[in-house]
């Protein structure tokens, strides 16, 4: 059960973030929380069994006063190009990452200009430009919008990610 995750919504249905099974199962049974969605998951005591939700909805309002934004980092960038190749579509966890513009030629590194990469097309791209290298990109980079992405645990079973798949707007 500790793997277990549950989405937790505003009660605007807003996506604030994901939490244990185990607190959004407390939080419902406390009446501060509506459990929305459930799976085939359940926590079980001596006399009684609880089924695990899958996305709870908060009863009282969470005031946000900002929207923080995705930040840049090596292991967001694999996260959002799902760790697969932009070059030639390999995926594995032997990725590395790569500027679009080297930064030799003034690239900087931002969320438009840095993609996931195997070592291969790396290193066959080198120091150029993808003009030069005679290489192009499967997808266009761009800075992720949902915050949860980067919050996505590894390891969840499809059928959470389909349940939270009607809250969250993209998972990446």
């Amino acid at each position: 059960m500790e793997h277990l995750r549950s989405l937790v919504l505003n009660s605007t249905y807003e996506p604030l973030q994901f939490t244990s099974a185990r607190r959004a199962l407390i939080l419902f049974l406390l009446g501060k929380a509506e459990a929305l969605e459930f799976d085939g998951f359940h926590f079980r005591t001596c006399s009684t069994s609880y089924r695990l939700p899958t996305v709870i909805k908060l009863r009282r309002f969470i005031n946000r006063p900002y929207k923080a934004s995705v930040s840049f980092s090596k292991k967001n960038v694999l996260r959002r190009d799902g760790h697969t190749c932009q070059y030639c579509g390999a995926t594995g966890v032997k990725m590395t990452i790569d500027h679009v513009i080297p930064r030799s030629r003034q690239g900087e590194s931002t969320w438009e200009n840095v993609v996931a990469a195997c070592r291969e097309c790396n290193l066959k791209k080198g120091n150029r430009p993808l003009s030069m290298a005679g290489m192009r990109l499967l997808r266009q980079p761009r800075k992720p919008k949902n915050l949860l992405f980067t919050m996505t645990p590894a390891n969840t079973p499809d059928s959470h990610v389909q349940s939270w798949a009607k809250y969250l707007t993209s998972l990446r």
